[in-house]
């Protein structure tokens, strides 16, 4: 099967999914506006705007399907290569499957008319539209009515479930001070700020450490904001590592924080429960497919005060319980290489059209 594949050629999980596809026997084609090392296809820009080059590509993507011949269109995600795709009017003759990802339905359709409609125009000329949880498929069938829509999350390796075995032969043990990942770009979405106003306090008593990314649009002012609340030291940040780097450096850190405002089951929440961190989370609908009372720690992220008092609950919890009932799930329904391969076979009944 031949694959056309539309996406930011310099995301990770565009990289990670077409890797994989490749490892599972799939010819994949990578065409981009963005540089990227695995972008097969660069697409030509001509415009500063992307909301102006995502309508210009659509005579790009026309040629390219006739000099190519895929089986299968893929564009990810909907308010960008999806409306891109559905411009090009490829979908009259060859088969699209439409990735969308939390921030293109939830968020793009709310900035205005026109941005609903370039969504909406996406889900309805594609012949599949995959999603990564129940609440975005819900929100995706608010939208618009779709032909077809099936829910595959994005999953972890097995590297990240031995992780877990390594912690339950220790005994789940914390460090001192505890070690918080927030793994989270630095985006307004995202709310890192929030973290680190509340946590300053218990930042600089040495009771925790957080530990962040050194990317995303805001985080000139995060640092700023770093150095005038927590002198002292005790935030990190991390660059982008390889994968197996990025999955060994997982294993040392006992929570996973996150304060977003918007999301739909990010795959840095799965990845933490399958190797055995805690999830402490913004309590919003998009993360209720995994994180609920029961088997992580839910605040408000419009009321501080809840936040900080749930490193107070840490000491009273039964946390192996947590630990192994969260890794059971990840195991169970997010394993990343049985995941792209029902996205595969979902492809293949669409290519012969059967589905």
């Amino acid at each position: 099967m031949k694959i056309l594949m539309l996406a930011d050629g310099c995301a990770f999980h565009a990289v990670r999914y077409q890797t994989e596809m490749k490892n599972q026997g799939v010819e994949i084609i990578l065409a981009s506006l963005e540089r990227g090392e695995t972008v097969d296809i660069l697409l030509k820009k001509k415009s500063v705007s992307n909301s102006l080059n995502y309508f210009f590509i659509n005579r790009q993507i026309k040629e390219l399907v006739r000099k190519i011949d895929p089986d299968i269109v893929n564009p990810h995600f909907a308010s960008g290569y999806g409306f891109s795709t559905a411009v090009s009017r490829v979908w009259k003759k060859r088969s699209v499957v439409l990735h969308c990802l939390g921030s293109d339905i939830l968020i793009s359709p709310k900035k205005s008319i026109a941005h609903r409609r370039r969504v909406v125009y996406a889900l309805t000329r594609a012949n599949y539209v995959l999603a990564d949880s129940n609440y975005l498929a819900e929100n995706i069938r608010k939208l618009a009515s779709v032909r077809n829509l099936e829910i595959i999350p994005w999953g972890v390796e097995k590297e990240i479930l031995e992780l877990f075995e390594l912690k339950k032969t220790s005994g789940f043990r914390w460090h001192h001070p505890l070690r918080i990942l927030v793994p989270r770009p630095h985006n307004r979405v995202y709310n890192n700020e929030f973290i680190v106003r509340t946590l300053a306090p218990r930042i600089n008593r040495k009771e925790i450490q957080l530990t962040f990314p050194a990317w995303g649009e805001d985080i000139v002012d995060f640092e700023i904001l770093v150095r005038d609340l927590c002198p002292g030291g005790g935030i990190d940040f991390y660059h982008m590592k390889p994968r197996t780097d990025y999955i060994r450096f997982l294993a040392d850190h006992d929570i996973y924080l996150s304060a977003s405002l918007s999301d739909s089951s990010p795959a840095s929440l799965i990845e933490a429960m399958g190797c055995g961190m805690l999830p402490i989370v913004a309590d919003i609908p998009g993360i209720r497919d995994w994180a609920i009372s029961s088997n992580s720690i839910l605040y408000d992220p419009h009321r501080p005060e809840t936040l900080d008092e749930t490193i107070d609950r840490l000491p009273h919890l039964e946390l192996e319980p947590i630990l192994i009932t969260n890794h059971a799930k990840v195991a169970r329904e997010a394993i990343w290489v049985n995941n792209i391969r029902a996205t595969i076979e979902i492809m293949e009944r669409v290519a012969v059209g059967r589905s």
